[in-house]
């Protein structure tokens, strides 16, 4: 069934109103609460380039306005207000104010505006909220304790999982951009099931040594894991702003693209990144994924099995116990470029879902 979001009439951004309004806050003020990767600027804003990225506040008022530079027309967030179904906001290039609450009288109200959009699809700096004439913020939401983190490719992004067969068949239109979804991603979903806050660094058509072109002079998993924003070498990030129980990390579908890559450099390559992550989260259990979208094929030339070996061989090099494979089935995808449906991605969370359980529980007892 397609996203309800779709259904409802998207935000627009209201008439440019650049000026300062009374009762602004700067998004970098501690009531407002950000899970996911993001970057504070000197000014106060918030900038964010990674999918899942959500920002959390508890407003009192009528009237809520947020303020927001894009880098492009292609970037989505779902605007969900005191829990109900999300309504889908599309940004434009440029500066703008968007309408997120009008109501006739002041209340009390929960608002989460998370980021469905991919990281290549451009970074938005949230500047800040106008509050409205008597509006205020409350005390901030508290996340859940637990903390999950996967680093990926398009698959962890969520890339097309809204995709409808009567939609076109081009999936990188402006149009349809909104296929992307993030929030019914696997990472997104099995944190929602284990109550458990969750940070996606994923990159579309990204892998361990090498893009789905072949490139490897570009910023693969182990460059853009050490950044706040995906295509900024500038913006590092400082891991200890958030230390997961458990990350996944799903890589191989991009590596595999043009041709079984060298097995001593995708190993070499990805033993490196994992240790790297594990130094980041001394404690973290730690598991590697299998790609979904290769089939279950158990011949010795398939993708499928030639990736699983890669995967013991890097587990089996790195000799830390709290390190191991998750094995994850094939998924047929949708039929434009069977990146997983939503559907798809509630399969893999079931299938991952009592490994990142027991995991979680050793943590927080």
């Amino acid at each position: 069934m397609r996203l309800r979001t779709l259904l409802l009439l998207s935000l627009l951004p209201a008439a440019p109103s650049l000026a300062a309004p009374a009762n602004f806050v700067p998004a970098a003020n501690p009531a407002i609460v950000v899970e996911g990767r993001s970057q504070a600027t000197p000014a106060g804003a918030v900038r964010l380039g990674f999918p899942g990225v959500t920002l959390h506040l508890h407003y009192h008022g009528r009237a809520l306005t947020l303020r927001l530079t894009a880098s492009s027309n292609e970037a989505f967030f779902d605007l969900i207000v005191d829990h109900g179904a999300p309504t889908l906001l599309r940004t434009q290039s440029g500066e703008h104010d968007y309408p997120i609450l009008r109501e006739s009288a002041p209340a009390d109200h929960v608002i989460e505006i998370c980021r469905r959009t991919e990281s290549w699809e451009g970074v938005c700096t949230v500047i800040g909220f106008d509050l409205g004439p008597d509006g205020r913020l409350l005390s901030p939401p508290p996340l859940p304790a637990r903390k999950l983190l996967f680093i990926g490719d398009s698959i962890t992004c969520g890339a097309n999982a809204d995709y409808s067969t009567n939609d076109p068949p081009d999936t990188r239109t402006t149009h349809n951009t909104q296929w992307c979804n993030a929030q019914v991603s696997f990472g997104k979903i099995l944190a929602r099931q284990l109550d458990a806050q969750c940070h996606l660094v994923s990159y579309g058509g990204r892998g361990v040594t090498r893009d789905w072109q072949g490139l490897t002079n570009l910023c693969n998993a182990p460059q853009f894991y050490k950044l706040a924003l995906p295509d900024d070498p500038s913006a590092t990030w400082d891991p200890q702003r958030y230390v997961p129980d458990v990350i996944g990390i799903c890589l191989g579908a991009n590596d595999f693209n043009l041709g079984v890559p060298d097995e001593q450099t995708f190993v070499n390559t990805y033993v490196h990144f994992v240790a790297e992550v594990r130094r980041d989260a001394p404690q973290a259990r730690i598991f590697l994924l299998e790609c979904p979208l290769f089939e279950d094929d158990p011949r010795p030339h398939s993708s499928r099995t030639i990736l699983r070996r890669y995967l013991e061989e890097t587990i089996s090099r790195l000799g830390d116990p709290r390190v191991a494979l998750a094995p994850v089935g094939y998924v047929p995808g949708n039929p434009a470029d069977h990146h997983p449906t939503r559907a798809d991605h509630a399969v893999i969370a079931a299938q991952i879902e009592p490994l990142f359980r027991q995991a979680l529980t050793a943590a927080h007892p």
